[in-house]
């Protein structure tokens, strides 16, 4: 019915633990989908080999050695098994209620295109989940629900038919602005695009950006390649999940409501202040990121773009 694809960083430190709790977990969902681990770090043959994973080895990367996601798109669309597609980051858990949200959408929309993404909740994993037992969903959720929050309203699930997307610029994986181009260039082309945050859910765990070597060693995320990124996304718009044209509930599919495009407009001038002040002007505009901080606090009470 569905093959996942994903690229893992390598297999090291705290993204070993991250990344092998997060496929152990797509192992376990029922229908039981494809699931490709593209790339060739540290660890991802190994893993894929133990879990009886399909493994693509050969991807193109830029000269610093990061992935470029219209080749991990392109190569694993044409391996697939399926006609249906989900992109996930590799430090995604998925439980049960993933594959019966996107049974339920197949059959609300039969043989129409579509994308289906929504948020993840963020939260402070640091050992080994035991798959073993029976209510390890069970505890996560109720960890989830005590201990985790949304941190932004972007995606990190693409579920999608095999040619939605053509000619995607070279980005690099990771390094932002490619996952709110899959989302306008889906909106773009008149794509119902689904939200399906409300009934399913996907936890993150925490991480920093200190595997990335563009950035000099920063645990944030800058650097030249989010540069070219930026580049590459001229002429598109920050799109997330606010801009979903539908919303995935417990009763079925409902159009987004109209107070989802001002929350848009707002989402995309945080993100504009947010660039600005942590790229751009960065050291120098500490005491205004403080400020920014403050506001988006305010902007998550009025909007409701927080949990």
């Amino acid at each position: 019915m569905l093959t996942i694809f994903a690229i893992p960083k390598a297999f090291q430190g705290h993204f070993n633990i991250i990344q092998t709790n997060a496929i152990r977990s797509w192992t376990l969902l029922q229908p039981k989908p494809e699931i490709i681990l593209c790339g060739d770090d540290e660890g991802t043959a190994t893993i894929a080999q133990e879990l009886g994973l399909r493994h693509m080895p050969d991807v193109e990367r830029n000269t610093y050695g990061t992935p470029l996601v219209n080749s991990v798109f392109e190569k694993a669309q044409a391996i697939a098994s399926n006609n249906l597609i989900c992109y996930v980051n590799s430090d995604i858990i998925l439980m049960s209620d993933f594959m019966e949200a996107v049974q339920k959408i197949t059959r609300l929309l039969g043989e129409d295109t579509f994308l289906i993404i929504g948020r993840k909740s963020n939260l402070e994993i640091n050992e080994l989940l035991d798959f073993r037992q029976s209510d390890w969903e069970s505890n996560l959720r109720n960890l989830v629900k005590k201990k985790a929050k949304y941190v932004t309203p972007d995606s990190d699930i693409f579920v999608f038919p095999k040619g939605l997307y053509q000619d995607m610029p070279p980005f690099a994986i990771g390094r932002c602005y490619w996952t709110q181009w899959l989302v306008y260039d889906a909106w773009k082309k008149g794509t119902p695009i689904i939200d399906a945050t409300h009934v399913i859910m996907t936890v993150e765990s925490k991480h920093d950006y200190s595997h990335a070597t563009s950035t000099g060693g920063a645990t944030r995320l800058s650097g030249v390649e989010y540069v070219i990124n930026r580049r590459l996304f001229k002429g598109s718009k920050y799109y997330t999940t606010v801009d979903a044209t539908h919303i995935l509930t417990r009763s079925g599919l409902e159009k987004a409501p109209f107070k989802n495009r001002i929350k848009s407009l707002w989402v995309r001038l945080e993100y504009y202040v947010y660039f600005l002040l942590k790229g751009t002007l960065y050291p120098y505009s500490l005491p205004l990121i403080i400020l920014f901080r403050r506001a988006k606090a305010f902007s998550k009470v009025i909007f409701g773009i927080g949990r």
